[in-house]
């Protein structure tokens, strides 16, 4: 036991030294998301309010796609303490997935006695899969909810229910998926109390803050906010509703409407996170979240997982082996209703119950070649560990411009010739320039919104920031026609994309790259 208790510490040890070393390169920066996550955090330190200037919101507008609040208030201690900075804003995420393994560790222990040594291969496998360093490494709402999920889960085995339920409310406050997969968790919850005769009405009063929490939820989902983020996604999108009208051309109504095609789409999205080329070889295919081409599992172990579903279809009728088949079927559901399934962070609740499955897998070998298989294991993670690092070295040099890199420079310089304009001009090319300007200054908060001469619109189910202070932010095709009759009174400073600008008008000031030497931004006066 004391020799279980070593190892574990120092797989979890090295766990959180893999996702937060040099945090600050890799990736190369932190995208519009990670930054809007710090300055909300921000905004409410200095403050109290988000950065539209909202009291301590149970959803953050940010951008209009309405952020849910625990990982944005859980990261207002570490800007508290560390600044506006890659670590404090990606901290929560770090200790979120660097925790993991001492979960699925005790999820994996609670099925097998106490000599068996698959709860320690289970957090290795957690600690040292790319998926879940890639992920650890980024602020994400979903690798937080990812980490409460699966508390939540290992309290519903051990019978705090109470407890299970008040960490499965606040996930919903985490991340959309939560939600989705709430009625299942309900589902779960209620055959658990069955079996267990639990006495619900003697102890009524440890579910309040879920119904509490619940209630809340369900109210923001029936409103804009709450629905915003999956307008974007849904299946049933304006290309869905014009592919369902050319196939009535063909078909008939009763067999091509939007029930049909919904099913259909979802059905095939659902398949494909079972499919061995997303797990195993090829991972997903939004590399903010993955490596391109590179499996999120070893393939090494794929017929352990193979194995692993076969010892749950064969255990199906002990209850406690039937709750990991229910979260293993459940868990892609939420990438499944939207597009670009298999999508890693919609379905992230999938990742560990196949680690899980993995190991059950291990559980036909280990029994007879104990030595052998962990040997096997431990040198199948070491060679995915040698693989991953120097491809994640070229990924975040090739894939710089997809996290918004050259932000911090732009910034930096116009602090430093802030007083020598009149007008400070940026292109939104590379996404929402304003807020990088926020992050990175870091602008008072309070002073930001009270500005005056805030300028900005709401369409498309965004809110477009299109100036404010002595910045006005444009969009790249229209810098060249709007910077063409600058008054010659107004001396003013242009942050464009490359040769985005008129030459007989300008001073070409300085060049930012991407880390792959490619122009990222041009600084530039313009004449007057």
């Amino acid at each position: 036991m004391k020799f279980e208790k070593i190892i574990l510490t120092i797989i979890l040890v090295l766990g959180f030294f893999l996702r937060i070393i040099n945090i600050n390169q890799f990736p190369p920066s932190l995208n519009w998301d990670e930054i809007s996550h710090g300055y909300n955090a921000y905004s409410v330190l200095k403050t109290g309010k988000d950065e539209w200037g909202i009291s301590f919101p149970t959803i953050f507008r940010a951008y209009g796609d309405y952020k849910l609040p625990v990982y944005i208030y859980l990261t207002v201690p570490s800007v508290a303490i560390l600044g506006l900075n890659p670590i404090s804003v990606r901290l929560i995420s770090i200790l979120a997935g660097a925790i993991l393994p001492l979960i699925v560790f005790l999820i994996i222990k609670h099925f097998f006695d106490k000599k068996s040594f698959l709860p320690i291969l289970g957090a290795l496998l957690i600690t040292f899969s790319p998926a879940f360093i890639f992920l650890s490494r980024i602020a994400l709402e979903a690798n937080l909810f990812l980490f409460l999920f699966c508390l939540s889960f290992y309290f519903l085995l051990t019978k705090k229910y109470g407890l299970s339920s008040l960490i499965y409310g606040i996930s919903l406050f985490t991340y959309n998926s939560g939600r989705v997969l709430l009625p299942f968790y309900l589902v779960l919850l209620f055959i658990i109390l069955l079996k267990t005769k639990y006495n619900f009405f003697k102890n009524w009063f440890k579910f309040l803050p879920f119904l509490l929490l619940i209630s809340l939820a369900v109210f923001q989902t029936f409103d804009q906010s709450g629905q915003a983020r999956f307008q974007w996604v849904t299946i049933l999108d304006d290309g869905a509703t014009n592919k369902i009208n050319e196939l009535r051309q063909i078909y008939p109504r009763f067999l091509v409407n939007k029930a049909t095609y919904f099913v259909f789409i979802a059905g095939k999205n659902y398949l494909s996170h079972f499919n061995p080329q997303y797990l195993f070889f090829n991972g997903g295919s939004n590399y903010q979240f993955s490596l391109p081409n590179f499996f999120l599992f070893s393939p090494l172990l794929l017929p352990f997982f193979i194995l692993g579903i076969f010892f749950l279809l064969k255990n199906i009728k002990k209850s406690q082996f039937g709750f990991l088949l229910f979260w293993l079927l459940i868990s892609p559901l939420p990438s499944s209703i939207t597009r670009d399934a298999p999508h890693i962070l919609r379905s992230i609740v999938f990742l560990p119950i196949v680690a899980i499955t993995i190991i059950l897998g291990l559980n036909f070998l280990i029994k007879k070649f104990p030595k052998i298989s962990i040997i096997y294991i431990i040198l199948v993670l070491l060679y995915g560990q040698i693989l991953f690092w120097p491809k994640y070295q070229i990924y975040s040099r090739v894939y710089s411009s997809s996290w918004q890199y050259g932000y911090k420079e732009v910034v930096a310089y116009i602090k430093d010739n802030y007083s020598n304009y009149d007008q400070i001009i940026i292109t939104k090319k590379y996404g929402e320039a304003h807020e990088f300007l926020l992050f990175y200054w870091p602008y008072d908060p309070k002073q930001y919104q009270s500005s005056s001469n805030k300028n900005w619109n709401y369409h498309a189910n965004w809110y477009w920031i299109d100036g404010f202070d002595k910045f006005k932010f444009l969009n790249d095709w229209e810098i060249k026609e709007l910077t063409k009759n600058i008054p010659k009174n107004q001396k003013t400073l242009l942050i464009t994309s490359p040769d985005n600008y008129n030459q007989d008008k300008t001073n070409l000031i300085k060049t930012i790259n991407f880390l792959d030497q490619t122009p990222a931004f041009q600084i530039l006066e313009i004449k007057p």
